[in-house]
């Protein structure tokens, strides 16, 4: 998952409502915010949780963001919801949590796989096939992979927009028309470029043959060269980060990329929390830090401490 998996959090963590409104839920939501999963003990996160209020109901959604889904893909959404559960009853017993656990939402968003359609609902039964009682998890099923431009566009606010280089129907038109809309939709130009380097993070999976990334970056040159001027993270990310270790080729540029990628965005996120730009001195200890994170699933990690913890692991005494 690697790359994709950090970015989609990273941008989920910000657009929480737009994701929830754009599953289209049975009840009114009115509050939408995120819940920390993480079982130490297992070793194991859950991508994302969401809790969502409304009409005095509480829910949660289990969100998996997804690349190749296999013959397994029942089995571990089974397996995350199990662990999201026992990570409820672990925080109740230690009295961090509601005693009562909330009903859950499974929901698996698939970047990429198979041709053939897939059903809107999956399932994991438990029980003997042959009884007439279902024992088990049955989850949603997003394959945005396969969705058409037009069905993501329609959605609200700009987290679903990021999926149209997946779409089965783009085309250099259609990514040119969603650049134009994100443009519309998302004014602050720090936000739209984090929004445009997940795009073109995902791009690189082509589900469909085509990575669209030349074309993305072609029209958000074309169409917002004053976001590019304007923002740092932008222009680095299309000057020097993912997109230029894809085009070498090799195998140390692209890991060059993505570790600048992950700079990137650990800047844009440290200068939004602390509501102002980077001192040289902090930029260079966040450029030390990016380059201890080799690894996605430590990376990951980091983009979901709070402020405080980030700027401790950032910026503490013990990051040089």
């Amino acid at each position: 998952m690697g790359q994709y998996d950090i970015a989609l959090r990273h941008i989920a963590l910000r657009c929480g409502g737009e994701l929830a409104q754009g599953l289209r839920f049975s009840f009114p939501v009115e509050s939408v915010s995120w819940v920390e999963t993480q079982l130490t003990a297992l070793e194991r996160r859950i991508d994302r949780v969401l809790e969502l209020r409304g009409g005095g109901e509480r829910c949660l959604v289990q969100l998996e963001f997804i690349v190749a889904p296999g013959k397994d893909l029942a089995l571990r959404m089974f397996e995350y919801a199990v662990l999201l559960v026992l990570s409820l009853r672990a925080a109740a017993d230690r009295g961090r949590g509601d005693d009562v656990i909330p009903p859950v939402e499974s929901v698996a968003v698939l970047l990429s796989g198979r041709a053939a359609p897939w059903p809107l609902e999956g399932q994991f039964r438990t029980n003997w096939p042959e009884s007439h009682r279902f024992c088990g998890q049955r989850f949603r099923i997003e394959a945005v992979y396969q969705r058409k431009v037009a069905e993501l566009m329609a959605r609200p606010g700009v987290f679903w927009l990021v999926f149209t280089p997946l779409a089965v129907d783009a085309t250099e038109h259609s990514i040119r028309q969603v650049v134009e809309e994100l443009r519309r939709r998302e004014p602050r130009d720090e936000q739209r470029a984090e929004l445009y380097a997940v795009m073109q993070v995902l791009a690189e999976l082509a589900p469909w043959g085509h990575t669209w990334s030349k074309e993305i970056r072609m029209r958000v040159q074309e169409l917002d060269e004053q976001s590019i001027l304007a923002s740092e993270t932008l222009r680095e990310v299309f000057e020097q980060g993912i997109e230029k270790g894809i085009e070498q080729g090799i195998e140390k540029g692209i890991e060059k990329g993505r570790r600048q990628g992950i700079e990137v965005m650990l800047r844009g996120v440290l200068a939004r929390r602390l509501r102002r730009e980077l001192s040289t001195a902090e930029q260079a200890a966040v450029a030390n830090r990016a380059s201890s994170l080799d690894d996605p699933q430590a990376a990951a990690a980091v983009f979901d401490l709070d402020t405080d913890a980030l700027l401790a692991w950032l910026l503490g005494p013990d990051a040089e």
